[in-house]
């Protein structure tokens, strides 16, 4: 690994970086596996972090990766067992996108991003980022350059005061990272409750904070199925309501006019909207109509707003029958 004195993008902090993390990590990987990494990974390093730490942490990373990948493999091959989704389709989800979201490790003194403990900063000014609400050690970053440009990162550290926390820094934000990104507008748009879509009678009544509420639950409940990962909530997914769950598939099958949203209904109802990540088939089936929109979702990953309701609505409705040409990343590194 070979670092460079630097700034951190996000706050200006003086940091160590390494542009090769990627390299580093697929010179350890089994072959064709590094296919799932992110293509964009720097590492920002505080100078108090000692070599032997950076050592113990690159080390750690690689061997959880090396089980992630194993179990991201042994998935996706449910999916087409399933015939939820074709080995092609599923296999280019997985992989034909690492570049849509750049991926920022910042491995801190403390812990954190570097930021108040408090508060969420509105996305203006040259340089920020605004951690997630429920996680603060991970968010989306931003950093305007002298060319103008304002280049975005996932931003992944560890909780303050903890060590890494493998499932949660690594492999849940690799996914992202790799294949579902975080749009900016999910993060910039202030915090949305999590039983926002239960109130909306129909997809006529959605706004930009519903979108946005909609947009992120395909991201996360993408992750959850293609890793077998499950959260403490009364779904044991990312909508952590029920009705908001049931919320979010009524609207997407309104939107699509597809039965594979329905289908969807149906498998959320015979788990009475409460999922085993690790047994049944039902969160594959609930995920399969997601993971076919979210590509078509990459192209507004860094922007601030969502889409217009109807861009959303021929977007779930293309994705879902098929006349959608497979979406372009546009790449945020």
């Amino acid at each position: 690994m070979e670092f460079v004195d630097s700034t951190l993008p996000w706050t200006g902090a003086h940091v160590r970086r390494s542009n090769t993390l990627r390299t580093y990590l697929k010179e350890y990987l089994p072959s064709s596996s590094d296919r799932y990494l992110p293509r964009s990974m720097t590492l920002f390093v505080d100078p108090e972090v000692k070599e032997e730490a950076v050592s113990r942490f690159l080390q750690g990373m690689r061997e959880h990766l090396r089980h992630e990948f194993e179990i991201r493999l042994t998935r996706q091959r449910k999916f087409v067992a399933l015939n939820l989704l074709k080995e092609d389709e599923v296999e280019s989800f997985l992989t034909e996108r690492t570049g849509a979201q750049a991926w920022a490790i910042y491995y801190s003194r403390n812990g954190g991003l570097g930021i108040p403990g408090t508060g969420f900063p509105e996305p203006c000014g040259s340089r920020g980022v605004i951690p997630c609400s429920s996680m603060r050690n991970h968010g989306v970053a931003w950093e305007q350059g002298e060319d103008g440009r304002t280049r975005i990162w996932l931003a992944t550290s560890r909780k303050e005061g903890l060590a890494w926390d493998w499932e949660s820094d690594i492999g849940h934000e690799s996914a992202h990272s790799a294949f579902a990104p975080v749009p900016f507008f999910v993060q910039s748009i202030a915090q949305i409750p999590d039983d926002v879509l239960s109130k909306v009678r129909n997809a006529g009544e959605l706004q930009p904070a519903h979108i946005a509420q909609m947009v992120y639950l395909y991201s996360e409940i993408a992750v959850v199925a293609v890793r077998g990962e499950s959260r403490p909530t009364e779904t044991a997914l990312p909508a952590s309501k029920r009705a908001e769950l049931h919320a979010l598939l009524r609207l997407s099958a309104e939107l699509s006019g597809d039965s594979s949203f329905v289908r969807a209904m149906a498998a959320n109802a015979r788990a009475n909207a409460t999922f085993n990540a690790q047994e049944g088939n039902e969160l594959f089936e609930i995920a399969a109509p997601m993971m076919r929109v979210i590509p078509h979702l990459t192209r507004f990953t860094n922007d601030t707003q969502p889409p217009a309701l109807s861009v959303f609505r021929g977007i779930v409705a293309g994705a879902a029958s098929g006349t959608l040409r497979s979406g372009t990343a546009r790449a945020s590194a």
